[in-house]
């Protein structure tokens, strides 16, 4: 069996189940209410190390419904151009427990993909997809996994839709997570445009508030668009190719959950935003 290990030093996640399970106790009280919610079957997280974002994770996986039998993850850091990025091993060996690879579904996407994408495997430690996994073995032992990272351009609107009529050809119960953070600002990401100056944190909410509406709106394109000239996503593919599955299986408008800084949990001049949406099914 070819298994996948942590990659990731312990600053971006703890090292044994004990220490998750209490994380999750204690965010557990500050999660979102599901009262009147249908089945949530695609969100858009954070990636960042823990301290700051993993409660807006463990948020947008608790809203999911408990019968799953795959979550696919979609991760970014995958330039425009680039091809789609596939994790291929059996199982990935996680300190909440191990999980195995759907390889059925994730060989028939391959099958589906048109010529036009081109996919190869993953080989880099990336925190994309990896900060989820721990969370999801230990909220939902049971399932399979999948995951691929996204090049931030019309690919990611294609895979979306070959990534819904693929589930939907499977009849399986399946969720969508795409991963990304928002605007990387300050002198620590050479990221300070002279109009920001007077407001920083205002402006920056600002940018990220267009992009979490357009993707909440399920406005693709505009999404990609609003990550190039505004810098304001780092991994937009990710969150598109999420946002495109729960549109291509008929969700209406998503819901944003969260928003946040890392200045909230670390005082700094540089700092980067985080948001999360889910989107109920039809």
């Amino acid at each position: 069996m070819n298994i996948r290990n942590r990659a990731l030093p312990e600053g971006w996640y703890p090292s044994s189940e004990g220490e998750i399970r209490e994380l999750l106790s204690e965010w557990k009280p500050k999660f979102h209410s599901r009262v009147g919610l249908r089945d949530i079957i695609a969100g858009i997280v954070p990636h960042a190390g823990w301290v700051f974002c993993g409660s807006i994770i463990a948020d947008v996986l608790s809203s999911f419904q408990k019968n799953l039998e795959t979550i696919i993850v979609l991760g970014g850091h995958n330039s425009p151009g680039g091809p789609v990025i596939e994790y291929s091993e059996d199982c990935w060996s996680l300190p909440s427990g191990d999980l195995s690879r759907d390889k059925g579904l994730s060989e028939r996407v391959k099958v589906n993909l048109s010529e036009d994408i081109s996919m190869v495997g993953e080989r880099s430690v990336d925190n994309t997809v990896e900060v989820i996994m721990p969370l999801i073995a230990v909220m939902y032992p049971d399932v399979k996994w999948a995951a691929w990272r996204l090049p931030s351009d019309k690919s990611s609107i294609e895979f979306g839709k070959i990534l819904a009529s693929t589930v939907k050809e499977t009849g399986k119960r399946v969720a969508v997570i795409g991963s990304t953070d928002l605007t990387h600002y300050g002198a620590n990401y050479g990221f300070t445009p002279r109009e920001s100056l007077k407001s920083p944190v205002t402006w920056v909410k600002e940018r990220d508030s267009r992009i979490l509406r357009a993707l909440a709106e399920l406005e693709g394109k505009k999404a990609l668009e609003l990550a190039v000239e505004e810098h304001s996503a780092c991994s937009a593919g990710a969150a598109v190719g999420a946002m495109t599955f729960a549109r291509s299986l008929g969700c209406s408008n998503g819901q944003i959950l969260n928003y946040s800084t890392s200045r909230d949990v670390h005082p700094s001049s540089s700092f980067v935003g985080y948001g999360s949406i889910i989107w109920e099914s039809v």
